[in-house]
């Protein structure tokens, strides 16, 4: 819906009570294991309700207003990826209940890419979305933050992660939040950094710093390579001269081949003592033995990959996540899907609004440099950041 659009009178509380459930949906975003959500899936959350209850009342808004969206390539490729993924699951899953699950859950992302891209260009509805995500990251900020002191007080939390990254060690102590993962709690923070600088969500100076530096610190607590993606994203909104993004250039793959060295090689690292950093290329690293399995599955089944709700790679004999996404999209939905999801990217950045909001290419930046180290695929976050790169494409504008 374009943001001249009339809604009728009659669903006007309908479309309230969607943004109502919208919101709160991108408020539990980063609140994965709390409050406990032991339903569906082992890694279903109470956004997922709430944002199921948001996507009932998107479909009823749309049924009773009798105005959809207009059909845009952008819709298209979610239509195709999400096709591709069920003959994927029809031809190569034996466990159906599994699998089932796992397509709901591609079926969740790709609605909610579109339910962002319907309700982002509405009037003052994307400053709301600013502060909403400004809010829960301070929160996320502050949680990771506790765990940390909790921990150096002797106190453990799930507010921390293992102490190290694919391999644990013992060296060091790793935020995550209420996320899974401090790998994850690293990406989030830039699709939040992303939204909160994005010129539509007005966010005042005050918070947006705050916000901004809270985002840092949770970052950097998490020991990831998402530090990398997140300096990234910002180096990319503050390149405003020819000279500037010359060096983002450079920057950018620079950061790609430190993530390809730590891939190949095993970082051994203590922050507490730097002097002590080495490399270890005696074993193969855990990505790097996942990627080359990972290959082996894809090149076993190009055209449907393994399943959704496989694990493609292996490692040290166990089930493993290619940790590369496109090469876990490649190896799980196979070369089609992938193939898909890539004109879906491609299509977004040709029909980019002029001149371009840099946040929002920023967050979509800094993620595309975190695929290179984990599947971000499945993360909900980047699909928002999907749906609000739609909302801001020339599409959209020449509805206006």
């Amino acid at each position: 819906m374009s943001g001249t659009s009339t809604i009728p009178a009659s669903p006007r509380r309908l479309s309230r009570i969607l943004l109502t459930l919208y919101l709160g949906a991108l408020a539990l975003l980063p609140w994965s294991w709390f409050p406990p959500f032991p339903w569906l899936h082992q890694h279903a959350q109470w956004s997922d309700l709430v944002f199921a209850a948001a996507a009932v009342a998107w479909i009823g808004e749309k049924l009773w207003a009798h105005e959809w969206p207009p059909l845009r390539p952008t819709h298209v490729a979610l239509g195709l990826y999400v096709a591709f993924a069920v003959l994927s699951f029809l031809l190569t899953t034996t466990d159906w209940s599994s699998g089932a699950t796992k397509l709901l859950g591609i079926g969740e992302l790709c609605m909610l890419a579109l339910i962002t891209s319907d309700l982002a260009p509405r009037p003052g509805v994307t400053p709301v979305m600013g502060r909403v995500i400004a809010i829960t990251s301070l929160l996320m900020a502050a949680a990771a933050i506790a765990g940390l002191i909790l921990f150096y007080a002797g106190v453990q939390t799930r507010l921390l992660g293992t102490y190290g990254d694919l391999a644990p060690s013992t060296h060091y102590a790793r935020a995550q939040a209420g996320f899974y993962q401090p790998n994850l709690l690293a990406s989030y923070c830039i699709f939040a950094g992303a939204v909160v600088n994005c010129r539509r969500a007005q966010l005042p100076v005050w918070l947006r710093r705050a916000t901004v530096a809270a985002l840092w610190l949770a970052v950097l607590m998490t020991f990831s390579r998402g530090i990398l993606a997140f300096g990234l994203a910002a180096a990319i909104r503050a390149a405003n001269t020819r000279f500037r993004r010359i060096t983002v250039s450079v920057f950018a793959v620079f950061c790609a081949l430190v993530i390809a060295i730590l891939s190949i090689w095993n970082l051994t690292f203590d922050p507490s003592s730097p002097r002590s950093a080495r490399f270890d290329s005696s074993t193969a690293t855990s990505r790097w033995s996942a990627m080359t399995s990972s290959l082996r599955t894809l090149a076993g089944n190009p055209l449907f990959g393994s399943g959704p709700d496989t694990h493609p790679g292996r490692y040290l004999g166990v089930p493993f996540d290619a940790h590369l996404t496109p090469l876990n999209i490649a190896a799980t939905l196979g070369l089609p899907a992938l193939m898909t999801f890539a004109s879906l990217c491609t299509m977004l950045w040709r029909r980019r609004r002029q001149p371009t909001d840099m946040a929002i290419w920023s967050g979509l930046g800094g993620l595309a440099l975190d695929a290179l180290a984990q599947d971000v695929e499945d993360f909900r976050h980047v699909w928002v950041m999907i749906g609000l790169a739609d909302a801001d494409s020339q599409d959209e504008q020449r509805k206006k």
